[in-house]
């Protein structure tokens, strides 16, 4: 695999940094969730757990880790830690700004034992400004970030997005920043430490929309750019049985051709209609899509030459063809019993077959296991595990995130 052996400490919790390692994980990365000894990531008491008691989260971002049960606010867990560091090529955590300097192990400090060390910080809002060390979670980013007002009709009040892209996001550029910062280090010897904020991951995803805003002033709403269904080739449309078919012909090819196929010859010069015109094209087409349900216009436009989809829940895209054909849901190792179904990395590569994947871990289940790899003698392990910092595995310990 491309990141064996790179080893990663990963002390966050929840989303954000559990995308991150999960990616450098499935990639061959050796990560250690290090985890608090009672509670453990809140992540693994997150309902709606499966017929074993285990939550989906849990299962989706922790397949490939292995967990050490330490107590970062103990004196023996804090020496432990830095041992441990000395002898890892990534760091990652969550905790608001401030944080680790306060429990003494801050970036400052850990790199003089570890020169080569990248620590990545996920943080909502970053290590700085004036925001830096409130609280927050993905609505909060999203909206902050412009995203909000984005979504949903014109008229209306926006929605809540349907896809925590502030904490998938951050996480995914983080591992990205993190492979960058690898890399730098191999040429180097030097590491790095990475201010990810999940604000600035939110805001990078405004790409060609922010671009338009700052090149040129003006400030959109719904349904008043390019992509949020301002143009009548780039919208969603009302079926007959309710449904609605995302209709996304952007060059004038592909709308010319729908045009052809559905009688509207005189709309060719209106795939960007604005004004009065706008309207009336847009009132046409959703009278159009109206007289066949979804599965009556799928099977009208089969083989042509136009962007056009379903827009399916849950249920139907993961049943659909296409999504099957290419073994995107596959068997994993269940922690409890037998196997579940999740998700396979993304990319797909010529020549690297997917890891063989063990299960996600019991809170601090290789807590012994991490110890000796790191050198650590059996007296010292004993005495440690006698101090409280740390076990040899148990359940979490606290009240249940509500779904």
């Amino acid at each position: 695999m491309p990141m064996t052996g790179v080893r990663v400490l990963d002390l966050s919790r929840l989303l954000p940094g559990g995308q991150c390692t999960l990616m450098l994980a499935d990639m061959g990365a050796d990560v250690i969730k290090i985890e608090e000894p009672l509670r453990g990531d809140y992540i693994r008491l997150a309902s709606p757990f499966d017929e074993h008691g285990v939550s989906p989260l849990h299962l989706c971002y922790n397949r490939n880790k292995r967990s050490l049960a330490l107590d970062l606010k103990n004196e023996s867990g804090i020496s432990t830690f830095l041992r441990l560091v000395k002898d890892t090529d990534v760091l990652v955590d969550s905790f608001r700004p401030g944080v680790m300097e306060r429990l003494g192990i801050g970036y400052q400090r850990l790199k003089k034992g570890n020169p080569a060390l990248v620590h990545c910080s996920i943080t909502g809002y970053g290590q700085d400004g004036p925001l830096a060390r409130i609280p927050g979670h993905d609505l909060n980013f999203q909206a902050l970030g412009g995203v909000v007002e984005l979504t949903g009709a014109a008229g209306g009040p926006p929605y809540v997005p349907g896809v925590l892209i502030g904490d998938v996001g951050a996480g995914m550029w983080a591992a990205f920043a993190i492979l960058a910062a690898l890399r730098l280090a191999d040429r180097t010897g030097v590491g790095q430490f990475i201010d990810m904020s999940m604000l600035d991951a939110v805001m990078s995803f405004l790409s060609i929309h922010g671009q338009t805003y700052l090149s040129s002033g003006q400030c959109p709403g719904r349904e008043e750019m390019r992509h949020n269904g301002r143009r009548p080739c780039y919208r969603l449309y009302p079926t007959k049985d309710g449904r609605m078919l995302s209709v996304a012909c952007s060059e004038p090819k592909f709308w010319i051709n729908l045009c052809k196929l559905i009688g509207h010859d005189d709309f060719y010069d209106d795939y960007s209609a604005s004004g009065e015109r706008r309207i009336e094209v847009i009132q046409a087409l959703n009278n159009t899509f109206r007289t066949k349900t979804l599965n009556e216009w799928i099977t009208f436009f089969d083989g042509a030459d136009v962007c056009v989809s379903p827009a399916l829940n849950m249920l139907e895209s993961f049943g659909h063809a296409q999504v099957q054909s290419g073994g995107f849901v596959r068997e994993y190792q269940h922690p409890v019993k037998g196997t579940y179904p999740g998700t396979r990395p993304a990319p797909k590569f010529s020549d690297l077959p997917i890891r063989d994947s063990f299960p996600p871990p019991r809170l601090g289940e290789h807590s012994v296991e991490i110890l000796k790899e790191y050198g650590f003698q059996d007296k010292e392990i004993k005495n440690f595990m006698a101090s409280g910092a740390s076990h040899r595995g148990a359940d979490p310990v606290g009240e249940t995130i509500s779904e």
